[in-house]
């Protein structure tokens, strides 16, 4: 636990970090330096040399979420600066209270430390969009495409095909010439499909469609897969624990696709239950 904590504090995009970074630069302009005796100044001096450091260090390079050397050096070179304009920093600061005053304005410093606070807040939450984009796009470099499997396909058709539902041709055109999106080779118990835009949209446009495919695991566990419509389209294909307090242990027993010949329908009812589909 300790050790996640010390690691959040070095990732510029973790909450801990937001927090702490937008706690520490909204907290130092409220402190007036003139009102300090020398030893209390220099400590003063001290902290923010060294808050703007370690910010330095965390920010600089954003793609790594260790201290390495590159980023300690940096975090050094900032605190060093800082320590060495300190006096310097204090007559702008006074200056700028000043300035503040003789415009009419109350209580300036709080005004100071609220723009400090939400200058380093919006930059965390930039830092924080950045990286998800990155990761986002990572991820999208690794997609790859391949033809429906038969025995997705299958229980697809199976789902659309086994009752009279309103859409289920729109979404069977689609499966013609979907494609199956994967990131891996193996099995993944999620079929995420891609759909050409141009096609009939099924109606509603988002769904679980009222369909599900029920099987049972070798131990015994049942389980279901179901069909996700979103935007219209058939979106992904995945088995889950009938029980949703079997979900945690439903993935470990999952190797394979279920045979179309070991599943039975159930239909979703207007009363919350549902009914089984003979056919």
């Amino acid at each position: 636990m300790v050790f996640k904590r010390q690691a959040s504090l070095t990732d510029p995009t973790s909450s801990t970090f937001g927090i702490v970074a937008t706690a520490v630069m909204g907290a130092l302009p409220l402190i007036d330096p003139f009102k300090l005796n020398s030893t209390t100044r220099r400590a003063l001096h001290a902290a923010t040399a060294a808050a703007t450091g370690i910010y330095t260090a965390v920010t600089v390079d954003r793609n790594n979420t260790t201290l390495v050397p590159l980023r300690a050096v940096a975090g050094l070179a900032a605190a060093a600066v800082a320590l060495r304009f300190a006096d310097a920093g204090d007559a702008l600061d006074s200056r700028m209270v000043q300035k503040l005053r003789s415009a009419g304005v109350r209580h300036p410093r709080r005004w100071m430390a609220t723009g400090a606070a939400a200058l380093t807040f919006a930059a965390y939450l930039a830092d924080r969009a950045t990286a998800r984009k990155k990761e986002y796009e990572a991820v999208s470099d690794l997609e790859r495409l391949r033809p429906v499997g038969p025995t997705v396909r299958n229980l697809v058709e199976g789902i659309l095909r086994t009752a009279d539902i309103t859409g289920a041709d729109a979404l069977l055109a689609q499966l013609e010439v979907a494609q199956e999106i994967y990131w891996y080779d193996g099995f993944s118990s999620t079929a995420q499909f891609r759909v050409p835009d141009e096609l009939p949209r099924a109606v509603p446009h988002n769904q679980v469609f009222p369909v599900r495919a029920m099987y049972t695991a070798p131990n015994g566990l049942p389980l279901q897969v179901l069909l996700q419509v979103f935007d219209g389209k058939i979106d992904h294909l995945a088995i889950d624990a009938a029980d949703p307090e079997n979900m945690d242990s439903a993935d470990d027993l999952l190797d394979a696709w279920p045979d179309l010949s070991s599943v039975t329908y159930l239909l979703d009812r207007t009363d919350g239950k549902t009914a089984p589909i003979h056919s």
